[in-house]
């Protein structure tokens, strides 16, 4: 079962969270000053989970828009629902700012991630050929949350 709690990114998640994303596979690997320049920005959504007072997750999106981008999405683990339950709060937070989708692109290569993506009800939209320097495509998704 789900043991995250998810919360708005504060000045004291940026090292966990920078860390998480380095160790975790697929993931943008923001750097913590990247991560930390997100908590100005008034066009970002930056959230935390956490569990048994350590880091386990985190979502990070932008809002353009009616859009949502979703920029970067890392569990701790995989399979537990972190993931379901990070992906559920972007997108009530995204609905709050008046958005009526969610925007990603994933690298074909990460089949774990298109499956959890399908799951959650993205359709895809497009692809960008060799997009990624190990030569998979980047697959652009939707997710309709209107």
């Amino acid at each position: 079962m789900n043991d995250l709690a998810v919360r708005a990114a504060e000045a004291g998640d940026i090292e966990a969270a920078a860390a998480l994303g380095l160790a975790r596979p697929y993931t943008a690997k923001w750097s913590a000053r990247e991560l930390a320049y997100e908590l100005d920005r008034l066009d970002s959504v930056f959230l935390v989970g956490e569990g048994g007072g350590a880091l386990l997750g985190y979502a990070l999106a932008r809002v353009v828009e009616r859009d949502c981008r979703l920029l970067d999405l890392a569990a701790a683990t995989d399979g537990g629902g972190r993931g379901r339950a990070l992906m559920a709060a972007l997108t009530s937070a995204a609905r709050s700012r008046g958005c009526v989708k969610i925007s990603l692109e994933v690298s074909a290569a990460n089949e774990r991630a298109l499956a959890f993506y399908a799951k959650a009800g993205a359709l895809v939209v497009g692809r960008r050929p060799k997009f990624y320097n190990d030569g998979s495509d980047a697959v652009l998704m939707d997710l309709d949350i209107s």
